[in-house]
């Protein structure tokens, strides 16, 4: 799934952010503490999650993507109390930008999978949120549907058997 379709709706549904909501590889490429106007939010990529290929003439197999939205808002007091209470209304800003929005016609819902504090100092509060979204892994996404492509139409059938042969013919219309 493309981050970049998260960040778009995250800038465009959460005012409290002020369109500060960024992405990133990984949660260690952070920007240095006290560099940054908060709150902000940076969207990054988690595990993926598989089920069991599926189909025995072609490629089925469920997909659950999974990313993550860092939040980051300023640590007031140094104990964490109020930002803990900020972070709250951000995160129901953050659900109602994402719970339940398909962001491409053949995912799901995006779903809530819980959040955890991570690496706060006494100048920020960090948090994650973990999001999932569940697609398919089709036979056009495979190399098999390469390779199937590159065959030429299959337009005759020859049966061999020991008591006659049989030719079949396909056609296209009904008539011959």
């Amino acid at each position: 799934m493309k981050l970049s379709i998260i960040i778009k709706a995250l800038r465009d549904f959460c005012p409290t952010f002020e369109r500060r909501v960024y992405g990133l590889g990984q949660y260690a490429n952070l920007p240095d503490i006290g560099r940054l106007d908060l709150p902000a939010a940076y969207v990054l990529p988690a595990e993926d999650e598989v089920g069991e290929q599926r189909s025995q003439n072609d490629y089925r197999q469920r997909l659950k993507e999974n990313f993550y939205v860092a939040v980051v808002v300023e640590n007031k007091d140094y104990i964490g109390q109020p930002e803990f209470d900020e972070f709250h209304h951000v995160r129901s800003e953050v659900w109602k930008a994402l719970l339940g929005w398909q962001p491409e016609p053949y995912y799901g819902g995006i779903t809530y999978a819980g959040f955890e504090e991570a690496n706060s100092t006494l100048e920020e509060c960090h948090y994650l949120l973990k999001f999932s979204v569940e697609t398919e892994i089709s036979p056009e996404d495979t190399r098999q549907a390469i390779e199937l492509s590159k065959l030429p139409p299959l337009n005759t059938i020859k049966i061999k058997s020991e008591l006659q042969e049989t030719q079949i013919c396909l056609t296209n219309d009904y008539g011959s």
